[in-house]
């Protein structure tokens, strides 16, 4: 008797979580190659489809790379992206190409665009610009002052609190600023432009190290013509 072919598990997606991925996405596909417009109507059904980065299944692409992971977590947003027919079809041919990291990135820039396209203000002058980029500037300012690295300072409770605080507050902080930034970028002087690119490949680099834990030597230095972003120059 032929072998009962095995069907391919499926999980079920909360109403709450398939809310979230089209928010998330924007209504686009998530590969940041591609982005096309998944609300497309076909005899008035959208074209988007709801990709596992770890499958359902062991059996499935990528499934070698969360064999921990129970089913109720392979079921949560974190584990699934919206894209396009063909999109979907690629990355799951060819998993070696699309390792869950790649795929976890197309998730946050798309997360990223999201948040600058329709969750940040956009001012209509540089004081008001001022304004909410401040708080965020002064508290980093003061965890570096309480906990930044300082030459000759070897102190192992200071470096777990630079660590935990890094993570904890001064990365998220600095994400908001460039988000700002981007949103209000017409207001920029030139040598503003110039220091925000400045503190963006600085804050790479930061998150790099204490994210990724790539502590490659030469970082970028916090630019300190950032404390003055927005500011009347009159």
């Amino acid at each position: 008797m032929a072998a009962t072919p095995k069907k391919n598990k499926r999980l079920h997606l909360a109403t709450w979580v398939r809310d979230r991925l089209w928010s998330e996405s924007g209504g686009h596909c998530q590969n940041p190659e591609c982005r096309v417009d998944l609300l497309s109507f076909v005899k008035r059904k959208h074209v988007g489809e709801l990709a596992h980065i770890i499958p359902a299944s062991d059996d499935g692409p990528r499934a070698e790379d969360g064999r921990a992971l129970t089913d109720a977590e392979r079921a949560l947003p974190e584990n699934i992206l919206l894209l396009c027919p063909t999109c979907h079809v690629v990355i799951d041919k060819t998993p070696g190409e699309y390792p869950p990291p790649v795929i976890h990135g197309w998730k946050l820039l798309s997360q990223e665009a999201r948040a600058i396209a329709h969750g940040t203000p956009v001012f209509t002058s540089r004081s008001k610009a001022r304004s909410a980029i401040e708080p965020l500037l002064s508290a980093n300012k003061e965890i570096f002052n309480q906990y930044g690295p300082k030459i000759d300072v070897f102190d192992d409770d200071r470096a777990d609190q630079w660590r935990k605080q890094v993570k904890a507050t001064l990365l998220p902080n600095s994400k908001k600023l460039l988000r700002l930034l981007a949103a209000n970028r017409r207001l920029l002087t030139t040598d503003e432009s110039d220091t925000v690119h400045i503190f963006t490949l600085h804050i790479q680099q930061l998150q790099d190290r204490h994210l990724k834990g790539d502590w490659m030597p030469g970082s970028v230095r916090f630019p300190l013509a950032m404390a003055s972003i927005f500011e009347d120059k009159s």
